[in-house]
C-alpha cells in the first residue's frame, strides 16, 4: 500500500525507501518511531502484531498517529521494542 500517490515503493515501507533522510519521509514528514523501526526490520504490521502479541489495530493507530507513541503503556512499549529488537526510546 502506497503512503502517497507518488511513492516509488508499492509496499508503503517508508523507512527503507532511498528517499528517506534522517527519519523523514520523501515528503519531509517526520516518520513515526514505531513505523520507522518496523520498516527497518522489514516486518508487516500483521507480522509485528504476531511477534509482539500487540493487537494489529493498536499498531495501526500508533503508526497513523491516531494515538501518540509517547502515551503507549509500558507493557506495549516493551513488547514492541522486544519484537523489533530496539530500545524502547526508539519507538517514541
Amino acid at each position: 500500500m502506497k503512503r502517497y500517490s507518488d511513492c516509488i515503493r508499492t509496499d508503503g515501507m517508508c523507512g527503507v525507501c532511498s528517499l528517506v533522510n534522517h527519519g523523514y519521509d520523501c515528503h519531509n514528514n517526520k516518520l513515526n518511531g514505531l513505523l520507522y523501526q518496523r520498516t527497518l526490520c522489514e516486518l508487516k504490521q500483521r507480522e509485528l502484531a504476531e511477534k509482539s502479541g500487540v493487537n494489529i489495530r493498536l499498531i495501526q493507530k500508533y503508526e497513523s498517529r491516531e494515538y501518540s507513541c509517547a502515551n503507549m503503556t509500558l507493557a506495549t512499549a516493551i513488547a514492541l521494542s522486544d519484537a523489533l529488537e530496539c530500545d524502547v526510546r526508539d519507538l517514541l
